[in-house]
């Protein structure tokens, strides 16, 4: 990655946050905003952090598609579950309150579990687990679309020559004692969109397999990718339990949050009637201590991650790795050495300062 500038985590969250609320959102969903993206930028997570406040957040705001005073519902509740509509709000607020809210659900029952429809990108997947360890919670979060008919960006099924899904990520955590917290974060195709827009913008080729272009065809130039394989790729190497994932992904966010309604039946877009309006989440929270002392929970997690370590190493490799520790020590050192930024980023920070009337100070 090319770095234009560097900016310490807690002035890019304070710039971040007045940029959201001058756009015109609610103090209280900016605050969640700038949490999550800043996340994902101080984790090295660069593909979910502040590279997409222009392209994905603010533009949905300027194009007037998102709610920017909206009511979370839950439309259907029990002591451990609700089905939310997320009224078409930005989705790193309502992530952040659909967490919350299985994590309410768990503390008061030990177990809680959301589903949202209706709602629109909530950043990385890895966010709302990462909430829930403060509480010796393991969490759980997913999110998902799935087109009716396909769609010009997305990722295909095996066998399939057009998309059907979106990365359709799955993400988990489990809390620890000394080693640093295991976090899964994982798209179910072969690597998300953004990874192939940061590639592209830094003129960078991709591997083959990761995407097709426009005719179905695999490709290595980032720019002509329309199309993403199932995590795997092909049906000989996996491909197919990449899409089983992603379908079981849309099953959990998009059909049983009513989100996959039977409301579009003159609708081109719509299959037999169906059709998803927006992005739908999924969230789950999980007392440890249903099961077991946190404390001895935590210590056989750091035994199986040092059995890990200390694990006999590959031909040219010296260490291996968990899951959420290389974000971890990418957050230690950019907490101390600042976030960088590509030029591409510090041009749109530059352009959002300017629109928004926000100071940047890179």
């Amino acid at each position: 990655m090319t770095t234009a500038a560097t900016i310490q985590a807690d002035v890019l969250h304070t710039f971040v946050e007045k940029i959201f609320v001058n756009a015109g959102v609610q103090p209280e969903h900016a605050a969640d905003a700038a949490n999550v993206l800043l996340y994902a930028s101080r984790r090295g997570v660069d593909t979910h952090g502040v590279r997409n406040i222009q392209p994905i957040y603010l533009n949905l705001i300027e194009r007037g598609i998102l709610n920017l005073r909206p009511n979370f519902k839950i439309e259907r509740e029990t002591p451990v579950s609700a089905r939310v509509d997320g009224d078409e709000g930005l989705g790193l607020a309502a992530g952040c309150w659909g967490m919350r809210l299985a994590m309410a659900k768990a503390r008061q029952s030990g177990i809680g579990l959301v589903t949202m429809h209706n709602s629109y990108h909530y950043g990385a997947a890895g966010h709302y687990p990462w909430m829930a360890l403060s509480e010796d919670m393991i969490g759980i979060s997913l999110t998902a679309r799935f087109y009716a008919r396909d769609r010009d960006y997305g990722v295909m099924p095996t066998f399939g020559a057009k998309s059907s899904f979106s990365t359709n990520p799955i993400s988990i955590s489990f809390p620890t004692l000394a080693e640093p917290p295991w976090l899964l974060d994982m798209s179910t195709s072969t690597v998300p969109f953004n990874r192939i827009t940061m590639m592209r913008d830094a003129g960078q080729s991709i591997p083959l397999g990761w995407g097709a272009d426009e005719d179905g065809q695999p490709t290595t130039d980032p720019a002509q990718v329309h199309y993403l394989y199932p995590l795997g790729g092909t049906r000989e190497l996996g491909g197919h339990k990449g899409y089983g994932l992603a379908m079981m992904v849309s099953v959990l966010c998009n059909v049983l949050s009513g989100g996959w309604d039977e409301l579009y039946g003159d609708d081109p877009m719509a299959f037999e009637g169906y059709k998803l309006k927006n992005d739908g989440h999924f969230f789950g929270a999980i007392r440890v201590d249903l099961f077991r002392s946190p404390d001895e929970f935590k210590r056989g997690m750091d035994a199986m991650i040092r059995s890990l370590h200390d694990a006999p190493k590959a031909l040219d490799h010296d260490r291996i790795y968990v899951a959420g520790e290389i974000e971890h020590e990418t957050e230690l050192k950019r907490l101390r050495d600042g976030i960088p930024l590509t030029p591409v980023v510090v041009a749109e920070l530059r352009a959002m300062a300017e629109k928004y009337g926000v100071p940047l100070e890179l």
